[in-house]
């Protein structure tokens, strides 16, 4: 995994992308179970709205939601720098149930899930400082 990251980085890749490869229902469960763990630490809040098939979560200390799941997009981006959340969401999503989402950085290159260490973490994802990062970082890795 180290070797992907910096291979990564000095090709400037800023952007990870996603696809779900599961049926949405599936994929919220999953994302369900991973807000479940996290809730553990800090508090978040989740909001499916089934008439248009989307669902959100957000941090309960800001409105904006940090991830949505579209029944008629599964598919999306994560920025490398900036908010490390959603990619924490992906990494917990792909631990708790394997294969349910692809990730790679934007040139195509796959990022393996299983492989990824806790100690990757900051090469991975610079602005996820914050003791409270790898705390909810440790709560999906670490879950068999």
């Amino acid at each position: 995994m180290q070797r992907t990251i910096r291979l990564a980085m000095t090709q400037g890749l800023e952007t990870f992308m996603w696809r779900g490869s599961v049926p949405w229902p599936e994929l919220v469960a999953v994302a369900e179970r991973v807000v479940a763990c996290w809730s553990e630490v800090t508090q978040f809040v989740t909001r499916v709205d089934t008439r248009e098939r989307i669902w959100t979560v957000r941090h309960h200390s800001t409105p904006q939601p940090f991830f949505i799941l579209s029944q008629d997009s599964l598919r999306g981006s994560a920025p490398r720098i900036g908010n490390p959340l959603p990619m924490l969401m992906l990494l917990g999503m792909a631990r708790l149930r394997p294969g349910c989402v692809q990730i790679s950085f934007a040139s195509g290159l796959a990022i393996d899930p299983d492989r990824f260490e806790l100690d990757d973490l900051a090469g991975l994802l610079p602005h996820a400082t914050h003791a409270v990062h790898r705390r909810l970082a440790e709560r999906v890795l670490t879950r068999e």
